[in-house]
This record gives C-alpha cells, structure tokens and sequence, in this order.
C-alpha cells in the first residue's frame, strides 16, 4: 500500500507540473493597424523569406526547427499581407518588388543548475528562463540592392513550478510575439520610406 501511495505521489506531482510564459511587452503596440502613412499608389509585390534559429545563454545559433518555426514563418507572412502594403506577398521565390529577408533568432537565458534543481525536485523548487526574441530584416529592392535594415527585439519570462498548472490557459503564444515584432518592423520601414 505504502509503495501505492507513493508513486501516486510520484505521478500526480509530474502530471500537475507548469510552466507560465508571458510577454514582456517591450515594444509599442502598433497604432494604426495597417499602418496608412505613405500608402503607395500602387502597392508592390513582396517575397518573404523567414529563417529562425534557436541560442542558448548567448551562444551559437543552431537552425530552428519543427512546428514552431512553421507557425513563426506564417506568422510573419500573414503580418505582410495584412499590413495592405502589398499587391502579393509571397513565401515561394518568385520574381517580386520587394525581397524581405527575415531572421528570427531566438536567444533562452537559463541557469542549468536551476533549471537541474527544478527538475530534480519534480518542479516543487521554481525556476525561470528568459527567451528573447529577435526580428532582423533586410529589405532589398528587385534588383537586390539593400534599401535598410530593421531589428527589433520582445523578451517572454518563463516561470517552471509545480502549482502552475493552472496558468497553462493563459500561456504566452510566441506566435503573437512574432506578429508584434513583424508589426513593428513593418512600421518602422514605412515610416523610413523602405516601402
């Protein structure tokens, strides 16, 4: 009975382990959406390129992959086609206006030996980690000559504890994350005039 109860114990502590993850919100929300100011006459085509890479504690970037980055690229691309700049926004490389060559990187800042102590304790002991996210963009005309480049950065906390279960509903989806970057980047160009 004794060895019932404790690998109960075992399971549910595993089973009811969390993590909460929310945003930082360090970049301005951006105010219109889509942005109106130099609305081209005639509004260009566009190819978008998206390549993510994942870091860890500020080392080398790996290539991104998986259902994450899948989600990011679309989110990137939707964020184009609903800026209403563009004529066509393409992911396929075809003959367009504007190339826009997008790379996220995304940069995870943890303590191993918390992050050991979290796991060992079965998430009894918290821990945190820190993802920042970050959005570099070349814009090249149909020629490929560079017209400017726009970096912006979002940070989202992670926080690893058993009683957490119950913030898994109001999980951070980085998917949003990278429609604000991308928002964000698309203001900045039209507000350099690199549309």
């Amino acid at each position: 009975m004794k060895g019932l109860i404790k690998h109960s114990l075992v399971l549910m502590a595993v089973l009811l382990t969390g993590c909460v993850s929310y945003s930082q919100h360090e970049l301005p929300v951006v105010q219109p959406w889509p942005p109106t100011a130099n609305a081209p006459a005639q509004k260009p085509t566009a190819y978008v390129r998206t390549t993510a890479q994942n870091h860890v504690n500020g080392g080398p970037g790996n290539a991104a992959v998986g259902a994450p980055v899948v989600l990011w690229e679309k989110a990137v691309a939707d964020s184009y086609r609903a800026s209403n700049r563009f004529s066509r926004v393409s992911t396929d490389k075809v003959d367009s206006d504007l190339y826009v060559d997008a790379t996220l990187h995304n940069n995870e800042e943890y303590s191993p030996v918390s992050a050991f102590i979290t796991g060992f304790t079965f998430f009894i002991i918290p821990s945190t980690a820190k993802n920042t996210f970050t959005l570099e963009t070349v814009f090249k005309d149909k020629d490929g000559k560079e017209l400017g480049r726009v970096k912006k950065s979002e940070s989202v906390r992670t926080w690893m504890h058993l009683v957490l279960i119950v913030g898994l509903p109001f999980q951070a989806d980085t998917r949003d994350v990278v429609e604000a970057l991308t928002r964000s980047t698309l203001d900045e160009a039209v507000q350099r005039k690199l549309l």
